[in-house]
């Protein structure tokens, strides 16, 4: 009986370490806008508030944490009001700081 409920205990602690570090990911990853260069790779988290979709072609805002990013992704997004993280080449652009995404994952859980 000390021994199942041994597992139980550790069992229980590696799902409450796991669920802490999908609320940190997106956090650690996030990248500042400030800090981004033409050309290289980023991850932004955000909420999106605004979302235009044209032959399956998505373009959104993000959210993040007080600076609006542009995101152009090849693809359906979730809705408008969810967070998500996104993956992509920055650019600058008229339209302010842009994101060609690769992928726009939706996050259920953050800090």
């Amino acid at each position: 009986m000390k021994k199942s409920h041994q597992r139980i205990m550790a069992v229980a602690f590696i799902i409450i370490i796991l669920i802490a570090l999908y609320g940190i990911l997106p956090l650690t990853l996030n990248t500042s806008t400030i800090s981004m260069h033409d050309n290289k790779s980023y991850y932004v988290y955000g909420n999106i508030t605004n979302v235009i979709t044209i032959n399956n072609r998505s373009y959104m805002r993000v959210d993040d944490y007080g600076k609006n990013i542009f995101v152009a992704y090849n693809g359906s997004v979730p809705s408008v009001g969810s967070y998500v993280l996104v993956h992509g080449k920055y650019e600058s652009s008229i339209f302010g700081p842009t994101i060609q995404a690769n992928s726009v994952t939706k996050w259920y859980y953050t800090f």
